[in-house]
């Protein structure tokens, strides 16, 4: 509930767009598909920018940006598949790999074991920066543009440690993409809770209550696994 009153609270500052660049969340117009057990949050369709960040003191794969679209294509066909077309999910991948300001040691903080949530924040802000203000010295209007009434949820492939979420961002760790055969379905659970999906296992003891996406399915390669029904009646009409 604290994340979805904080998302209202960021659609009110739209008249700031040089630090966050929020869509129109439809709320007036009909939708089938909306934000977890609140109907009236309406999400038109979700757009996934993708920047693959690496601290300076890390050398970014040349060959990052098809590994990267190989696992959003499955993450896309799985969302697909789940709602039957309900919602569209697209993603943009910004073109070149974003160098950071800083080393590793100042994005990651003391809770890596917890997948790294304190970078979020400021990848948030360097990149808000860099690549979404138009003063920025890695802007690209064509990677910011939105669609009407899209939910945009920044991902973070991050040369470094990471498995979490915030409000509307995300970031895994690019090793997910060269060491795993699960990326997508990291990408996709953590998408779930930047849409308010709780998860379904016990993060000191790793017991599961179910085995879907937000269970024990979310260590499975993606078209492996699924949504259970109960989550979905809590994200459609």
């Amino acid at each position: 509930m604290k994340r979805l009153l904080f998302i209202l609270i960021l659609i009110g500052l739209l008249a700031v767009p040089t630090v966050l660049y929020l869509p129109d969340i439809l709320v007036k117009e009909p939708g089938n598909f909306h934000y977890y057990g609140a109907s009236a949050v309406r999400i038109q369709g979700i757009k996934l920018e993708v920047i693959y960040f690496a601290p300076n003191d890390q050398a970014p794969d040349p060959e990052f940006y098809e590994k990267i679209k190989n696992g959003l294509a499955q993450a896309q066909a799985f969302h697909s598949r789940e709602f039957q077309g309900l919602n569209p999910l697209r993603y943009s991948i910004y073109p070149a790999p974003v160098i950071g300001n800083e080393p590793s040691v100042f994005y990651e903080g003391d809770d890596t074991a917890r997948g790294n949530p304190g970078a979020i924040k400021k990848l948030v802000a360097e990149t808000g920066r860099r690549v979404y203000n138009p003063g920025g010295d890695l802007y690209d209007e064509k990677f910011a543009k939105r669609g009407a009434g899209e939910l945009p949820v920044r991902v973070f492939i991050y040369q470094g440690v990471g498995a979490s979420s915030g409000v509307l961002s995300i970031i895994a760790a690019y090793d997910y993409f060269t060491k795993t055969d699960y990326a997508p379905t990291v990408i996709y659970h953590e998408l779930m809770h930047t849409i308010g999906v709780p998860d379904a296992y016990d993060y000191d003891t790793n017991a599961s209550q179910s085995d879907d996406i937000m269970g024990s399915g979310r260590e499975k390669p993606i078209l492996g696994t699924y949504i259970r029904d109960e989550i979905k009646k809590k994200l459609t009409l």
